[in-house]
């Protein structure tokens, strides 16, 4: 149970971030940036963070509620933003390795405990 709340908290806090860098980047889409996966082009950074955001938002409440489809979308979702980071990793390395070993680690709790409501616990 306590890797599960790790996971739920992990997505949830994840999915925050992610919107607010979708956000952030949707507003300040008329400027240069230096990206890897999105070709320089930062709305299109920003939209995907923003989606991103909300679905891994989504899947922490999902596993935070016990449900079974939030368990596999969350594992889903934290690999394809572990390849998300990954991307990142010849501009920001540090910040970039940090987010793989979370993501790695919430696939790691989500894969090997069974995700049962936080009032269950």
């Amino acid at each position: 149970a306590g890797w599960a709340t790790y996971a739920a908290i992990m997505l949830f806090g994840g999915g925050l971030v992610g919107i607010v860098n979708g956000v952030w980047a949707l507003r300040y889409s008329d400027r240069n940036a230096d990206l890897v996966w999105a070709e320089r082009n930062l709305e299109v950074w920003g939209v995907g963070s923003l989606v991103g955001g909300i679905l891994i938002l989504v899947a922490g409440i999902g596993v935070f509620n016990g449900r079974p489809w939030a368990r596999w979308t969350g594992i889903a979702l934290s690999v394809l933003a572990l390849g998300w980071a990954v991307g990142w990793a010849e501009i920001q390395p540090t910040q970039s390795l940090i987010a793989a070993l979370i993501h790695i680690s919430v696939v790691f709790a989500l894969a090997t405990n069974p995700v049962t409501p936080v009032t269950a616990r």
